[in-house]
């Protein structure tokens, strides 16, 4: 069984990201989208200045097309686990590089995963690299920021970005982040939100105004793309 079980993997493992990638290429070439913000974007790819790139869990699939357009280096933090094995193949597919782990903050949790991302999510930024993260991830509660991007926006210095997606056609998955899949030959929105920049402190009240201000950025941008594209807004748990 268990030889079995390695082999079904292996198989998910090499055709999912495939499949994905091509799924989500032929729905970024026939959506109309509608781009707003879009002047962030343009000036982070002329000024190749480091950000944190943050987007909610349930709007990661879309973002893989934009990630193709950076001229640096971009890291997206995944779970380590099986499901962000195959998000990590995926994303590669487009040009991106991941960092596998958790967005929790390292120093409240024993976990080696934190600590590995924390300190490698820090020489990237400093080396003038960007890193993507979903603060909600890997499993939430949805639309809550944690505090691992906050501490790594402020030891870095560098600002919070957040990005967001929707299309007015979509399947909206029952899975605790919402997960949403864009049917092709539509019309869709990316909305870019101005940069949120670490908060003068270092202690714990300091990480907590940034995580709060990083949560209520990335909700506000989410909101106006369901709007703009005429959907009920998905919100927070």
């Amino acid at each position: 069984m268990k030889a079995f079980d390695t082999l079904l993997w292996r198989i998910i493992g090499a055709v999912v990201p495939r499949l994905g990638a091509a799924y989500i290429r032929f729905v970024f070439r026939t959506v109309r989208w509608e781009w707003v913000g879009r002047e962030v974007v343009d000036d982070v790819l002329a000024t190749r200045k480091p950000i944190v790139a943050a987007f909610w869990h349930g709007r990661l699939l879309m973002m893989a097309p934009v990630m193709a357009e950076s001229v640096q280096p971009l890291h997206v933090v995944i779970s380590n686990n099986r499901d962000g094995e195959l998000i990590a193949r995926l994303i590669e597919r487009f040009g991106g590089f991941t960092l596998r782990g958790s967005t929790r903050h390292p120093r409240k949790r024993k976990d080696k995963g934190s600590n590995a991302v924390a300190r490698t999510g820090m020489e990237r930024l400093k080396a003038g690299d960007l890193i993507g993260i979903t603060p909600d991830g890997p499993r939430g509660p949805r639309m809550r920021a944690q505090e691992g991007v906050a501490a790594l926006s402020m030891w870095t210095g560098v600002p919070v970005v957040p990005f967001a997606w929707a299309t007015r056609r979509a399947r909206m998955l029952a899975s605790w982040d919402r997960f949403m899949l864009p049917w092709p030959f539509d019309r869709g929105v990316y909305v870019v939100g101005d940069p949120i920049f670490p908060v003068n402190g270092d202690g714990d009240e300091a990480v907590e105004a940034h995580r709060l201000a990083i949560e209520a950025g990335l909700n506000a941008v989410t909101r106006l793309a369901d709007e703009r594209v005429g959907r009920v807004p998905v919100e927070p748990e």
